[in-house]
C-alpha cells in the first residue's frame, strides 16, 4: 500500500520482492536479543554507568530510524548485574516502533523492577530520520532523560551522573 501510494509501478521486477524485504527489515530490527537478567549480590554502592551505547529505534510517526546514543546508569541497592546487561536492557525494550521518550522511561522502569537499585538514569540523544530526512531537515539531536530514586530527588547524585556522563553526543 506505500508503494501505491507512492506511485510505484508494482509490475516493476525491482519492487515485486520489497514489501517481503521491508517486512523482514522490521522484523530483525525489532528483535532484540534476550536479557537474561542475571543478578549478582551488589558490593558497589556508587554509581554503574554505561556510555554511548548506539542502538536504532523507530519512530512510530512516519517509521523512520532513529539514531540513539544512550547512557544508563544506577546505584544498586542489594543486587547489581553484568555490565552487557546495560545494553542488552535498552535493546530488549525496542520491539516495536516507540517514541524516544517512551524508550527512556521503559528502560528506567525495567532497571528499576528488576534490580530494586537505590537510584536510575537514563539519558538518550537521538537523531531523528523523520526530522533529518523532511520537515525541518535537521541532524539536531533530541534529548531526553528520565530519574528515578536518588538520582531525582538528590540532586548531588543527579550532577553527578550528568557529569560523569559528560555530553551523550
Amino acid at each position: 500500500m506505500l508503494l501505491e501510494g507512492m506511485g510505484v509501478d508494482l509490475k516493476d521486477p525491482n519492487f515485486r520482492d520489497t514489501p517481503a524485504r521491508v517486512a523482514k527489515m522490521y522484523r530483525e530490527m525489532l528483535s532484540p536479543r534476550a536479557n537474561n537478567w542475571m543478578t549478582f549480590p551488589a558490593k558497589a554502592s556508587d554509581l554503574i554507568i554505561l556510555r554511548g551505547h548506539r542502538v536504532i529505534a523507530i519512530c512510530p510517526h512516519h517509521l523512520q530510524p532513529v539514531e540513539i546514543r544512550a547512557c544508563v546508569g544506577y546505584i544498586p541497592g542489594k543486587k547489581t548485574i553484568g555490565l552487557s546487561k546495560l545494553a542488552r536492557v535498552i535493546e530488549e525494550q525496542l520491539t516495536a516502533p516507540m517514541m524516544q521518550e517512551d524508550l527512556a522511561e521503559a528502560v528506567a522502569d525495567a532497571i528499576d523492577k528488576k534490580l530494586d537499585p537505590k537510584g536510575v538514569g537514563v539519558v538518550l540523544a537521538g537523531v531523528h530520520g523523520c526530522m533529518r530526512f523532511r520537515g525541518v531537515r535537521t541532524s539536531g539531536d533530541v534529548i531526553t532523560s528520565v530519574m528515578k530514586g536518588v538520582l531525582l530527588l538528590n540532586s548531588a547524585a543527579r550532577s553527578e551522573f550528568l557529569q560523569l556522563i559528560g555530553s551523550p553526543t
